[in-house]
């Protein structure tokens, strides 16, 4: 836990810390982005968000995003999944920082799990349809960045907290602050919300994790179904490793019979299940 904690707070220092170092501006947000969400848009990013990306894909008519943005999207699915949103993604950071405030809190169940899809309905919708529409009709609208993220108003308020200045009341009024005010809340009470309902860039890692390199593995030999992962998972999946898997490794450290490993770790050999249940 501890160093998945350092890892995000690493992974979120590195993807701001132009605010330290100043980075010409010629080398940020154009031909490379970062794995988790973070907005391109806030000045203190040193590289562009995966979700501005593939919606540049769509908004420019499949024509103008390079190749190596492409390759570099697919690598990161491959390699990581949706272990992206477990151990590098700041705005997961925050949930997960939220989650720890003492409350009264909403258990995952089959109307979380409905809602887990909504966020296919946003990777669809924002990302791809709306995007590919407008350009068709001659406008260029980036849906799911201009429309929906709570993390523009987020990262704003925290560069201007950093930099001294003063909160403008305008900032409040901002339909998506309210957006970010009702992810903050409902991180307090549900566990990550945005992540589980609303992020496009988790379905789509997610579409990956059970053939991603570093994702949490299952070995179907040692496991005896007694479902002690599930229960201790906080997330909306039915199976570990499935695409609402964050690879948090709760799970592992869950699982008595060493049916669970993450993807870098050397798989052991296998174990009869009758003598796991002895132990």
């Amino acid at each position: 836990m501890v160093t998945r904690r350092l890892l995000q707070l690493c992974s979120a220092i590195l993807y701001n810390c132009n605010l330290i170092s100043d980075i010409p501006a010629k080398y940020i947000n154009s031909e490379f982005c970062v794995p988790g969400l973070n907005c391109r848009y806030c000045p203190a990013s040193v590289a562009g968000c995966p979700l501005n990306f593939m919606q540049r894909l769509f908004a420019d008519g499949l024509a103008h995003l390079p190749l190596r943005v492409l390759c570099w999207l697919l690598l990161l699915a491959l390699a990581f999944g949706r272990f992206i949103c477990g151990w590098l993604c700041p705005f997961g950071l925050v949930q997960d920082l939220l989650d720890k405030i003492p409350a009264p809190k909403i258990k995952k169940n089959e109307w979380t799990r409905r809602l887990s899809y909504l966020k296919y309905v946003f990777l669809i919708l924002c990302v791809i349809v709306i995007p590919f529409g407008f350009f068709l009709g001659g406008s260029r609208v980036m849906a799911f960045c201009q429309y929906v993220c709570p993390n523009l108003p987020f990262s704003n308020f925290l560069m201007t907290l950093s930099s001294g200045g003063s909160i403008r009341p305008y900032m409040f009024l901002n339909y998506r602050f309210a957006i970010l005010a009702a992810v903050i809340v409902l991180s307090v009470f549900l566990f990550r919300p945005f992540c589980r309902f609303i992020c496009p860039l988790g379905a789509f890692y997610g579409l990956f994790n059970r053939i991603a390199l570093l994702s949490v593995k299952l070995d179907e030999s040692k496991c005896v179904h007694c479902n002690a992962c599930l229960r201790t998972c906080k997330m909306d999946i039915r199976k570990v490793g499935d695409c609402e898997c964050i690879s948090c490794g709760d799970c592992k450290a869950a699982c008595k019979f060493g049916a669970i490993r993450f993807g870098w770790e050397k798989k052991q050999n296998s174990v009869q299940k009758t003598e796991l249940k002895t132990k």
